[in-house]
């Protein structure tokens, strides 16, 4: 399949009741799925772990509605839950699903979150996932980072060395003093990678939102309220930002720097991938 030059994407961020049994978000993301499908999208974009389970334990199965629901309205879907791993643990999983309602892709988070378990995104501490997240769908690539990962440059970086043109970030919320930096991080990965980035998250007890799409050269769309935003990717411009080279010529051609994958020398970075003291054990805070 070739590569299109162009691409319409959804991202969904839903309020969540949380008086309403969590089962009950599988029917909103339907409708959501839906409304996707309805303004002309490709794929639509849910938060981390949604639409669940998000708790730890909870047995719920999503799948078949879902698929079903892509089938119907024409449009791929990335959404996720948590899963047992069989071995006492759980793993956040990012999923999709294909417009024929077909599982195309399964990322488990390899970054989970550090320090204390959110009481409400899941609810107990997750397992690492062995490997960075990779889609391909429709002749692209879409690497996927989960909430936090959103913030290690060099996950998103690799992402975008193995080829990938969108960058999926759904996050679980609860951001609150973080939220503009959040924002920020989301714009800084398009920039520095070149690629578009694709940002929502849940929204609980009345918060406002974060959802963003930004591409190399400034934000498409961007949402606090409850909802859906679509907007359409120009590939073919942010390829073309990645084959150039810096330039004085004046006017400039570009608000973004270009050629920022080419101009590397990983010679010199060696020490990233080396071990350290003092880094963070998730496996051990997952058991």
């Amino acid at each position: 399949m070739s590569r299109p030059d162009a691409y319409r994407l959804a991202v969904a961020q839903p309020a969540i009741d949380s008086a309403a049994e969590e089962s009950s978000r599988v029917a909103d993301a339907v409708a959501l799925i839906t409304a996707a499908g309805g303004g002309g999208a490709e794929l639509v974009l849910f938060p981390e772990s949604y639409p669940g389970p998000i708790t730890a334990g909870l047995g719920y199965d999503a799948g078949p509605e879902i698929a079903a629901a892509c089938r119907a309205a024409g449009v791929a879907a990335c959404w996720g839950r948590v899963e047992a791993t069989g071995d006492g643990r759980f793993v956040t999983v990012s999923l999709l699903t294909d417009r024929e309602g077909r599982e195309a892709g399964r990322y488990l988070r390899s970054h989970p979150a550090t320090g204390d378990v959110h009481p409400v995104l899941s609810g107990a501490p997750m397992a690492p996932g062995p490997v960075p997240g990779i889609f391909e769908l429709d002749g692209l690539s879409f690497g996927v980072v989960v909430c936090s990962e959103l913030w290690n440059p060099e996950l998103c970086r690799v992402l975008a060395l193995r080829g990938a043109e969108i960058l999926l970030a759904p996050a679980g919320g609860g951001f609150h003093r973080v939220s503009d930096n959040w924002q920020l991080m989301a714009r800084a990965r398009a920039v520095e990678n070149e690629m578009f980035v694709a940002l929502t998250q849940q929204l609980f007890d009345g918060e406002f939102g974060s959802a963003l799409i930004a591409g190399p050269e400034g934000v498409l769309a961007a949402g606090a309220e409850p909802g859906l935003l679509i907007t359409d990717l120009d590939l073919e411009r942010a390829r073309w930002l990645r084959g150039q080279d810096d330039s004085m010529v004046k006017p400039k051609q570009f608000s973004s720097l270009p050629g920022l994958l080419r101009a590397r020398r990983p010679e010199l970075y060696s020490e990233l991938g080396a071990a350290r003291d003092g880094l963070y054990d998730f496996e051990a805070a997952s058991s």
